[in-house]
């Protein structure tokens, strides 16, 4: 009893600090799995960010299989890592191919995590090491498609960052491909990072629209399978508590126990 009333008031103090802080935060940046997505660099915010909440676990393998392998016109099957997982300095979550049975255009899903932004290699180095040659880097807008998914009228679109590679020799090009990619950051206190890679190969010469509007479609496709809307408004939780006489009840009992603490002691003989 002698330690609690010496240090009640310290003891009080981090706690009234802590109910504080808890009242004046955000719900769904405390609670929830937030995501946002980053359209240009992985290491800093951008103008063009979609705040929303993961419907699945990007950092469980086992859990992102459940991913759907067949939705509109795609047919999706698994392989292996292999040497993707070095190349890419992260853990691979998932790598499919999907084809689309309106058209013979194959595209290619990776979902990779890593701890934090600097163990990451970003698609450019990624493709540099492995002998590809960067044509054209961008920001494309993606339309998720569909329109119900934020509950409006119109379609919305999100950023991606756009990419496209060739790789061959003695000048001659052999291989192209048409890249979209996105990071997914991962909740208010952790420094994960999650990147969402969709590819597809283009013709070697000429222009890449078709593979490119492929990819883009495909993109907008497993958007709503990935996420939902974040329909939190960002309201503090002493604001929606204050909405009701429960919840103004119910901060004051939070404020009045350390208070509580710090006096007590001290009212005792």
């Amino acid at each position: 009893m002698d330690f609690f009333k010496r240090y009640s008031i310290v003891i009080g103090g981090l706690a009234l600090i802590l109910v504080i802080v808890v009242l004046v935060s955000v719900p769904s940046d405390v609670l929830s799995q937030q995501a946002t997505f980053i359209g240009t660099e992985l290491e800093h915010s951008t103008e063009r960010e979609t705040r929303v909440l993961t419907k699945m676990n990007l950092g469980d393998a086992e859990h992102m299989k459940a991913f759907p392998k067949q939705f509109g016109n795609w047919l999706g099957l698994d392989y292996a890592p292999s040497a993707a997982a070095e190349t890419l300095g992260a853990d691979v979550i998932l790598l499919r191919t999907y084809l689309n049975t309106a058209r013979y255009q194959p595209i290619h899903l990776a979902v990779v995590q890593a701890d934090e932004p600097s163990s990451f290699h970003p698609p450019p180095i990624c493709y540099r090491a492995g002998g590809w040659e960067i044509e054209e880097e961008g920001v494309e807008e993606v339309l998720v498609s569909d329109v119900t998914w934020a509950g409006s009228p119109e379609p919305i679109s999100i950023a991606a960052k756009r990419l496209v590679a060739s790789k061959g020799s003695d000048a001659e090009v052999e291989e192209r491909e048409v890249v979209l990619y996105y990071y997914v950051k991962g909740s208010l206190f952790e420094d994960t990072v999650t990147m969402v890679q969709v590819s597809a190969s283009a013709p070697v010469d000429g222009p890449y629209d078709e593979a490119l509007e492929a990819v883009r479609g495909f993109v907008g496709e497993t958007i709503p399978y990935l996420f939902e809307p974040d329909e939190d408004k960002g309201e503090m939780l002493a604001v929606y508590l204050a909405g009701s006489w429960g919840g103004i009840a119910l901060m004051a009992i939070l404020l009045l126990i350390p208070v509580g603490i710090m006096i007590y002691p001290r009212t005792r003989r």
